[in-house]
């Protein structure tokens, strides 16, 4: 693989994640495996508001369909 085609490559799948990283703003949705509460946040790395756990199940919004 020549360089160009290697750097095209990665210029790609930087602009893919950087799509998937603008698609999570507010579009995260949170459970708390704690206290059972439940939230939508940007952040993968969130704590639960209501009890402070880290036992979070999270799943990007956008991957489903709104019907």
């Amino acid at each position: 693989m020549s360089n160009n085609n290697k750097q095209q490559n990665i210029s790609l799948l930087q602009a893919w994640q950087k799509k998937i990283q603008d698609a999570n703003v507010n579009n995260i949705f949170c459970h708390c495996h704690g206290c059972e509460y439940e939230w939508v946040d940007s952040s993968w790395e969130a704590i639960c508001p209501n009890c402070n756990s880290t036992h979070i199940e999270r799943i990007s919004c956008w991957q489903f369909p709104d019907d």
